[in-house]
């Protein structure tokens, strides 16, 4: 009786959420959405939705009646190309969109905090931006085309974080070499988030 008891109760606790998926669907209630993990297609895919759908919850009220969506990151980054669709729909999103920094938002996680309408970061949190990693592997012409679109992407990336901080082409320019290691209180003088706490 004991074993067949072990055996159900382990099957519940293996058919129960994770501790990642239950607290991101539990947030969702509130216009919480927390970017914990590395970011990937399927995380992208699934805040996007939720940024769609709360602007089209809000249809008719004007924004600054609207209850404001928050993005939590603590992030090591990821995909950069999945990254910019959801910086895209933070930017389009006619409901405010807040970014707030836990803990890391380092890569992609950087610039998606520095994409929303309102960002904060705690004065220990810290930021990472560095140029991203690239391998191929192909014939010599597409090789070729691979990286003259990811010499575009970072152009795009370095014009992005220029015209949306304090942080001048020079500066960037003199890092871009690096891993540029950002505490909270600078990343609020550097621009790239409004407010510490």
């Amino acid at each position: 009786m004991d074993k067949l008891y072990d055996k159900q109760y382990l099957e519940m606790i293996e058919s129960l959420p994770q501790f990642e998926e239950y607290e991101f669907w539990k947030n969702l209630q509130n216009r919480k959405i927390i970017l914990n993990t590395d970011i990937n297609e399927s995380v992208v895919e699934r805040a996007i939705i939720q940024i769609i759908n709360w602007n089209e919850e809000d249809t008719g009220i004007e924004p600054s009646d609207r209850k404001p969506i928050k993005i939590y990151i603590y992030s090591n980054g990821g995909d950069v190309i999945a990254g910019l669709g959801l910086i895209a729909a933070i930017q389009n999103s006619i409901t405010p969109v807040e970014t707030i920094c836990l803990g890391l938002a380092a890569s992609m996680g950087a610039l998606i905090l520095i994409s929303g309408g309102k960002r904060t970061i705690y004065k220990n949190s810290t930021v990472l931006l560095h140029d991203g990693s690239l391998q191929v592997a192909n014939s010599s012409k597409k090789a070729k085309q691979t990286l003259a679109f990811y010499d575009a992407l970072e152009k795009r990336l370095r014009s992005f974080i220029v015209e949306s901080t304090k942080i001048s082409e020079e500066l960037y320019d003199s890092k871009s070499d690096e891993e540029w290691y950002i505490f909270g209180d600078d990343a609020l003088t550097l621009g790239i988030v409004d407010v510490v706490i």
